[in-house]
C-alpha cells in the first residue's frame, strides 16, 4: 500500500516504495515538498487540504477518494484513510496517510456506466419493439 506522512504544516515527510512505485516520484524528490499544492489535482485539493487538516486536529478520516499526479503527469485514483500522527504527549505533529490505488478500479466502473448508457440509449431509439422479463416473466423493460 502506498504510504505517505506529512508534517503539521503539510509537507511531505514520509513516502514509502509503494508511494515511489504508484508516482514515480522518489522520497528525495517528494520530501519537504507541499503535498496538497504540488501533487493533487486541482479540483480536489480544497477536499484534501481538509482531511490532512482534520486528521492534524484529530478527526481521522477513512476511505476518501482522490486523485494523484504522477511524475508522467498520470492521474491515479487513491482510496485514502488519514490518521493523526502524535508525539510521545500525544500532541498532533502530522499525519500517516495508507492509500490504495484504486485507478483500475475506477476505470472498470467507468466502463461499466458507458456501456449501461449506451445499451439504454440502443433500447430507446431502436426502430423496432424490445422488452425484457424478469425471473418471474414480468415485464421489467419496454422501449419507446
Amino acid at each position: 500500500a502506498p504510504i505517505f506522512g506529512i508534517d503539521e504544516n503539510g509537507f511531505v515527510n514520509e513516502w514509502n516504495n509503494k508511494a515511489v512505485q504508484i508516482t514515480g516520484f522518489t522520497r528525495e524528490e517528494v520530501f519537504g515538498q507541499d503535498l496538497v499544492q504540488v501533487y493533487i489535482t486541482e479540483e480536489y485539493r480544497d477536499q484534501v487540504a481538509m482531511v490532512l487538516t482534520n486528521a492534524l486536529q484529530g478527526e481521522e478520516t477513512a476511505n476518501f477518494e482522490f486523485p494523484l499526479f504522477t511524475k508522467n503527469e498520470q492521474r491515479v485514483e487513491v482510496l485514502l484513510n488519514a490518521t493523526t500522527r502524535r508525539d510521545v504527549t500525544g500532541r498532533p505533529i502530522g499525519v500517516i496517510g495508507v492509500g490504495q490505488d484504486i485507478t483500475s478500479r475506477k476505470q472498470i466502473e467507468q466502463e461499466k456506466s458507458r456501456i449501461a448508457q449506451e445499451l439504454q440509449t440502443f433500447i430507446n431509439t431502436a426502430n423496432a419493439p424490445i422488452f425484457g422479463c424478469d425471473a418471474l416473466g414480468l415485464v421489467n423493460e419496454w422501449n419507446n
